[in-house]
């Protein structure tokens, strides 16, 4: 069987560096742990809760400042709790929006 990884179009980069959310819906805004990043997604850690589908934008600051950071917009497609004794974030996978 093929793994979520093997069916993937573009490769994740496996990152440790914060990256500031917001939600769309309600405005809100969270610092979060990036955890992996490619041209089409990311996934991190968050102290809420969401559901799929809901809508947000994502900034990651560039570690140049010669270079611009990233700014993408995109949703939720899975958000699970980290795990037992692990009450205290959400592991979130997001697909980014096709850039106009």
């Amino acid at each position: 069987m093929i793994g979520e990884e093997d069916r993937r179009d573009h490769r994740r980069m496996r990152v440790t560096t914060e990256a500031r959310v917001t939600w769309r819906a309600d405005g809100e805004s969270m610092v979060v742990q990036l955890e992996d990043l490619s041209a089409t997604g990311c996934a991190f850690v968050a102290s809420r809760e969401c559901g799929e589908r809901m809508g947000l934008s994502v900034s990651v600051p560039s570690p140049d400042h010669r270079l611009d950071g990233l700014e993408r917009r995109g949703r939720v497609v899975r958000c699970e709790p980290l795990g037992p004794g692990r009450e205290d974030g959400w592991r979130v996978a997001v697909a980014f929006e096709a850039e106009e």
